[in-house]
């Protein structure tokens, strides 16, 4: 009797299918299946991937499937090859992007749910909305509505106020009316809410799918979303892997945002892999954005995407100018003069502030005057921040955390320094500063229960705080109608990071935090507090503006050959030892050095060195074209599997890196 083997995916960061015969009771086993396998010493579930008739391995020997645990596909072909292309693309084991791309419910072997929309939600009574939309409105949706039957990618390139969403809704409606759904995916979950509530309507059927919904609500959103009963999907990153049966629109919001990029375990970009679904499934797709990404002004300027340009806000109002002021000269002062004026002069008129800084904690550094004690982290011998609050040092990289009680921990003496500023010492100020003004403090550490984000939005729409200060949780896609004074401070350190795209991601933070100021009926203006005024990065964005800024970007890019005009790839090592990480490293580089004419560099320190007590090295490799990089990489799995002492290393591979950690 003729034997069938299936090849199965273990969601374990194997870079292997792993063969196993089919038993005659389960020869109707197809690929999209999940069955229950015995793997080592274990029982694990895992997922058919392919079913074929022959195998390079002694057939006698091969272990037999334990149980098939589905009627039908749980992941269907189209699903399938999208999950086998992000594999081979990011060079990523396919277990591993399987297991990003499903809820544990799944994975876990439960059953398949059969719940409705109705039986989950409560329908809501909601009004629709009737909006005048603004001359540049229609413009961007009678374009985008011309592509609605076929493939095009749009970058909806529109100032922070000019009406983005509104745009996206009304795509949405002319999608609908042919049956289909609408995904729209998102950086960030705080980013969920606003748009779930903009959404919500009447007769449209708004689902979310993202980390905080419990691993139940997850996976019942998950059964709804594949049995056609949303129209709107809005998700993170891991939504972009959805099963979404009648698919005919994709949208990207803050499409510039490197949260969209997958940093741990496989690193994949969710804009990137939409565009691809979007071209596999032959539909249109929106890539939304104030400060557009320099890859993506790069496929605009090769006439690969479609750029449409929004430049005024809905209500008219323009986007304030941005104020700058000379910290150099100041002794030991948080706040400066100018600022502190500012901020009265708002108050007086009952209207909001916004300070962004984007550090949490008390304070970046402390020190002992005495004996020079400075507190590092043991795990990655980088500085540990001070939170006050919680009376904690806190490494903000490996979370490693311990009690403080404001001695130094070497000589015991009470004679300690708190240099630089986090959200926590801003807000102390403030409070000391304008006593009687309602403050709220919106990062991390204050919004970490659930729901409670939501509420400080809600609260702040209200007009419950005066003053608000955050990190970048506040600086994007959320609108604030009383907020018409906008205050940035501590951008210095990204001025002269090492970074590739630090630069341009600090541009894109100061332009969008920016945007939150005066976006109703109000004036707004933005203070920019820096030691370096006369930064020419910063001169040239406060002269010319972001879109002539990115350009110039670009070509200083292409003349010294960078990103995005090389193609690049990283093979990260991550080791306890230094050396072993260097050797191995050295290893991959002389094997694609003898097969290649192509640039490598390295093994060089991550821009992080070491974390949690790995050493971390990189090797970049350069290309011309795409597709000679990756089969570069491709060729160097196999070789890394022969090298004696890989599995003392951790390693990755990362295609497009937005940073080199």
């Amino acid at each position: 009797m003729k034997k069938y083997i299936a090849e199965i995916a273990v969601v374990k960061p194997l870079h292997n299918l792993f063969d196993y015969e089919i038993p005659s009771e389960y020869l109707d086993v197809s690929p999209g299946m999940r069955v229950t396998i015995e793997f080592g010493k274990k029982v694990v579930n895992g997922f058919v991937v392919n079913v074929k008739e022959d195998t390079k391995f002694d057939q006698h020997k091969l272990k037999k499937i334990l149980n098939v645990l589905d009627e039908e596909p749980c992941i269907d072909k189209e699903l399938l090859d999208l999950f086998l292309w992000v594999s081979n693309y990011y060079h990523a084991p396919i277990g591993q992007i399987i297991g990003l791309g499903t809820p544990s419910y799944l994975r876990n072997g439960k059953e398949m749910l059969n719940v409705s929309f109705n039986e989950v939600f409560k329908k809501r009574n909601i009004e629709k909305r009737k909006l005048e939309l603004s001359k540049e409105q229609l413009i961007a949706i009678k374009k985008i509505s011309c592509s609605i039957n076929e493939y095009n990618c749009f970058l909806l390139d529109g100032i922070t106020g000019s009406g983005k969403t509104e745009v996206y809704k009304k795509i949405h409606e002319i999608v609908k009316k042919k049956g289909l759904q609408t995904l729209i995916i998102v950086p960030e979950k705080n980013l969920v809410p606003g748009l779930l509530q903009y959404f919500e309507d009447s007769d449209i059927n708004v689902l979310e799918y993202h980390s905080s919904l419990t691993p139940k609500k997850r996976f019942i959103n998950w059964n709804l979303i594949q049995d056609c009963q949303a129209d709107v999907i809005i998700g993170t990153r891991s939504s972009v892997f959805l099963k979404i049966p009648n698919l005919g629109l994709i949208i990207v919001d803050e499409e510039h945002d490197i949260s969209l990029k997958n940093q741990s375990d496989a690193k994949y970009n969710a804009r990137d892999i939409a565009i691809y679904r979007a071209k596999k499934k032959n539909i249109p797709i929106i890539l939304g954005s104030a400060t557009p990404s320099s890859e993506t002004i790069l496929n605009v300027l090769k006439k690969k995407f479609s750029q449409i340009k929004m430049r005024e806000r809905v209500n008219k109002k323009e986007i304030p100018n941005l104020k700058v002021i000379d910290m150099s000269k100041t002794k030991n002062e948080i706040l400066s003069k100018e600022v502190i004026q500012a901020i009265q002069d708002r108050l007086a008129k009952k209207e909001q502030i916004l300070i962004f800084i984007n550090r949490r904690g008390y304070s970046p550094l402390i020190y002992c005057k005495s004996c020079k004690w400075i507190p590092k982290c043991k795990q990655c011998g980088l500085n540990m921040t001070y939170h006050k609050r919680s009376k904690s040092l806190q490494c903000h990289h490996c979370y490693k955390n311990i009690e403080y009680k404001n001695k130094c921990m070497e000589c015991n003496s009470d004679d300690i320094s708190f240099i630089g500023e986090g959200t926590e010492k801003i807000e102390e100020v403030i409070k000391k500063e304008f006593s009687n003004s309602k403050i709220i403090r919106v990062d991390s550490d204050s919004t970490n229960k659930k729901g409670q984000l939501q509420k400080v939005f809600e609260d702040i729409k209200n007009n419950k705080y005066n003053i608000l200060i955050g990190t970048q949780m506040l600086s994007k896609g959320h609108h604030f109608p009383n907020v018409t004074l906008v205050v940035i401070m501590n951008i210095d350190q990204s001025l002269f990071s090492p970074r590739l795209k630090a630069i341009e991601q600090l541009a894109q933070q100061l332009i969008q935090v920016s945007g939150r100021s005066g976006r109703a009926d109000k004036t707004g203006e933005v203070i920019l507090q820096t030691a370096f005024p006369k930064n020419e990065d910063l001169l040239c964005l406060i002269k010319y503006g972001y879109e002539n800024w990115i350009n110039n970007l670009l070509d200083v890019r292409k003349n010294l050959n960078l990103p995005p005009y090389q193609n690049w790839g990283v093979i990260q090592a991550r080791a306890r030892k230094v050396y072993d990480a260097e050797k191995f490293l050295l290893k991959i580089k002389e094997k694609i050095i003898n097969k290649n004419k192509v640039k490598v560099y390295g093994p060089m320190p991550s821009n992080m060195q070491k974390r949690a007590n790995f050493y971390n090295l990189n090797l970049i490799v350069q290309s011309q074209t795409k597709g000679e990089l990756n089969s570069i990489l491709k060729d160097c799995i196999p070789a890394i599997k022969n090298i004696p002492y890989q599995n003392r290393i951790k390693w990755t591979i990362d295609i497009d890196p937005v940073d080199y950690d």
